[in-house]
């Protein structure tokens, strides 16, 4: 069986070559063969000196994925891909030794369509005020035995560190990741909700972490607020997305947005004006709920693609 790590990335070389890094000491499954696929999505490509500069085991290949945006990019690899599993890691992550046989091992064990584990965060560059706040935004942990159904708990699943049956989730379909949210992220959310409306099967791998590090750029209460602005839309952008749309759900995520936005509005707002600081727990509730009742907005903050990185 072939396994193609498919790393996306753009403008980070530091970060690329420490995820390379830890692609050297990974265990290879058994009857598994591993080949590593890099996606530069740089408008002037750059990432090939990086790659050549890494001492990989694996056969491995650059590509230049020259539309900017996450779903642009992530399409690019797949395409390009030819494993018969495909495995996600970003360019600002780093896996542990057993990343990939854990998630192969499950798998094989449970006949899932993909496998998902741990993700870690951790600050890239000195501790901050906030690295509690990053660690809680970013880390994903659903803390379940290995094996356990976790499909109906796509909104929390990481797609750094997951592995797919490639013919039955991603090359089955052309453009798996929706080009529309390019920008703005949850390409992967929706991938994983139209998956389980066709009957896909997602589990739960607990070996072998994987952990991101944030940069300290985004080491900062703003960005984390933007971020969890941009998570309420989500929230009702998907099931809007869906093929056929879930509108009932949109409504009921519109609901909570405006219950959690007359609740908690007045408590930020009165923590600001004693403290001159916005308490950071209500503060996320309220940028969520707003999300949530502004989805439908065409001006939405853009993570990823011109403006990312």
């Amino acid at each position: 069986m072939r396994l193609t790590i498919f790393i996306p990335t753009r403008n980070r070389p530091e970060p690329l070559a420490r995820a390379l890094a830890s692609l050297e000491r990974l265990t290879v499954p058994p009857d598994c063969e591993i080949d590593v696929l890099v996606a530069d999505n740089a408008a002037e490509p750059n990432a090939a000196p990086v790659v050549d500069a890494a001492a990989l085991p694996f056969s491995y290949r650059t590509v230049h994925a020259g539309t900017p945006g996450v779903a642009s990019v992530r399409n690019f690899g797949i395409a390009a891909a030819e494993g018969e599993l495909i495995a996600f890691l970003d360019d600002d992550c780093e896996a542990e030794p057993g990343w990939i046989a854990a998630r192969v091992a499950t798998l094989r064990a449970t006949g899932a369509d993909a496998a998902f584990g741990p993700r870690l965060a951790k600050i890239d560059g000195p501790a901050t005020p906030d690295a509690a706040l990053i660690a809680s935004t970013y880390a994903r942990d659903l803390d379940l035995p290995d094996g356990t159904d976790v499909t109906d708990r796509n909104a929390y699943l990481p797609l750094p560190g997951s592995v797919f049956v490639a013919a039955r989730c991603l090359t089955d379909r052309p453009g798996p990741f929706d080009l529309r949210l390019d920008s703005i992220g949850a390409e992967d959310v929706l991938l994983f909700r139209q998956l389980q409306l066709e009957g896909r099967r997602f589990v739960w791998s607990p070996g072998g972490r994987v952990t991101e590090y944030i940069p300290v750029s985004r080491a900062n209460a703003r960005f984390v607020m933007t971020r969890r602005y941009v998570a309420g839309q989500h929230r009702c952008m998907v099931p809007m997305m869906l093929v056929p749309p879930r509108r009932g759900e949109m409504l009921e995520h519109m609901a909570k947005g405006a219950a959690a936005t007359a609740v908690v509005g007045p408590i930020a707002l009165a923590g600001r004006l004693a403290t001159g600081r916005w308490p950071r727990r209500a503060t996320g509730l309220l940028m969520s709920g707003l999300g949530k009742l502004t989805w439908w907005r065409k001006d939405r903050p853009a993570l990823y693609g011109h403006s990312h990185r």
